[in-house]
């Protein structure tokens, strides 16, 4: 009986809670870049979060400028990325949802 209420309890919050993924956008470069004089530092990725209570009032903004310096300052002089890809994670829980915008490519100087 005790398992049966485990099993329950858990098919109700798989139905509370859920995730998805969408792309968010596809760039060359975050900054205009001649291609003949950079240097790739390597790949990296930054990401922000923010949660809205109830779907409706959030706290914070899905910044893109604050998620390229967190992959830029993963190398040092790192000054653009290249080859730029952002996605979206949305979690939806029980209270509201939980946004995570991730920003990745390769560092260039």
């Amino acid at each position: 009986m005790e398992a049966m209420k485990l099993g329950l309890f858990a098919i109700a919050l798989c139905c509370i809670t859920s995730c998805g993924y969408r792309p968010a956008g596809l760039a060359p470069s975050t900054t205009p870049v001649n291609m003949q004089e950079i240097t790739v530092l390597g790949h990296a990725s930054g990401e922000v979060s923010y949660f809205s209570l109830l779907g409706i009032f959030p706290f914070g903004k899905p910044d893109y400028q604050a998620a390229i310096q967190d992959a830029l300052s993963k190398f040092d002089n790192g000054r653009a990325l290249i080859n730029v890809r952002a996605t979206f994670k949305t979690t939806w829980v029980v209270v509201g949802v939980i946004q995570k915008l991730t920003v990745e490519g390769d560092v260039v100087k």
